[in-house]
């Protein structure tokens, strides 16, 4: 065993799978297996020490204060199946590894999965595309070998030609391969403006094929009432990315420039307007961003501000 891993307990598993899962783009994976291991109730096994795999690379903000840097969960856990023919280990890491230690680290955790006679891994990730946000996210599954695509075939999934899978998610996979475990990625579908939030319809996604591949069934009622919470969360911001601009397009340049349109806003209102910028910035809640943008439509400001308030979504404000 290495010196990382400390198991509280070693189950006897019949023939486990191996469920993996690290934070990335709409929080795709992190929501599919954190939802499916507490559905099924799975059981505390064993936890990594964060060793020299991790660094603090930024500071959190709580309550306007900055917290001290805190080390990252990396937990181990377990379920028996009463139904499946197949016990399930659960790996969940709140934190990528530092650059250049992501592989070493897959390679920790595949050993105890090793130990345990795993003999299919599983990872979730996301796959940004120009999809309509109501729309069915599709499901790419991505094995390790070839013949894994044949028995892939009889699910509702699609498959990717050439490219790469960024993170420990797609790497996990690759490096399962190397050690002569199969293995699967299933990325869910996101619209490319969901990178930086949670869009939980992939998620759910990537449960309805990943529970068949395991052979179990789970109740996803409350993770539907989710993804539907959320789609209606980001709505607005669909919106806005969507808007027809083409009534603004001919306008030319002096005319959105000129004194006069300048002076049909008070100059109370273009200050309240920064300070608005100010605090959305500061917190980058979804609240304060949609209380901007109503100030915003309320002065008929919105396009004028269109790109800077877009910049409110983009990664880089405060964030690594």
């Amino acid at each position: 065993m290495s010196e990382i891993v400390t198991l509280f307990e070693k189950p006897k598993l019949k023939n486990p799978s191996l469920i993996a899962a690290w934070p990335g783009m709409g929080s795709v994976a992190m929501i599919a297996v954190s939802y499916l291991k507490n559905q099924l109730g799975a059981q505390p096994m064993g936890e990594v020490a964060p060793s020299d795999f991790f660094a603090p690379t930024g500071a959190t903000v709580a309550k306007k204060i900055i917290k001290p840097p805190e080390s990252p969960v990396n937990q181990l856990s377990y379920y028996h199946s009463s139904t499946s023919h197949s016990d399930i280990i659960f790996f969940i890491g709140s934190l990528q590894p530092i650059p250049h230690k992501e592989y070493q680290f897959a390679v920790e955790i595949l050993k105890v999965a090793k130990m345990f006679g795993v003999q299919n891994v599983y990872t979730a990730a996301a796959a940004p595309s120009d999809m309509y946000f109501k729309d069915k996210p599709r499901v790419f599954a991505v094995p390790n070998t070839a013949a894994l695509l044949k028995d892939l075939m009889q699910y509702e999934v699609h498959f990717m030609g050439n490219g790469t899978i960024a993170g420990l998610n797609g790497l996990f996979i690759s490096v399962a391969g190397e050690m002569g475990i199969k293995g699967v990625c299933l990325l869910g579908e996101i619209p490319f403006f969901t990178a930086q939030i949670e869009f939980p319809k992939a998620s759910l996604e990537i449960l309805n094929i990943l529970t068949k591949l395991i052979g179990i069934e789970i109740d996803m009622v409350d993770l539907e009432l989710y993804a539907n919470q959320k789609e209606k969360e980001i709505e607005p911001l669909a919106a806005i990315l969507t808007k027809d601009k083409s009534g603004s397009e001919n306008t030319s340049s002096e005319e959105k420039i000129i004194p006069e349109q300048e002076e049909k806003i008070p100059r109370s209102i273009r200050l309240k307007i920064e300070k608005l910028f100010r605090q959305a910035e500061f917190d980058r809640t979804y609240k304060s961003k949609m209380k901007l943008k109503e100030e915003l439509d309320k002065w008929e400001l919105f396009d004028e501000y269109l790109d800077r308030f877009l910049d409110l979504f983009k990664k880089g404000h405060g964030e690594s």
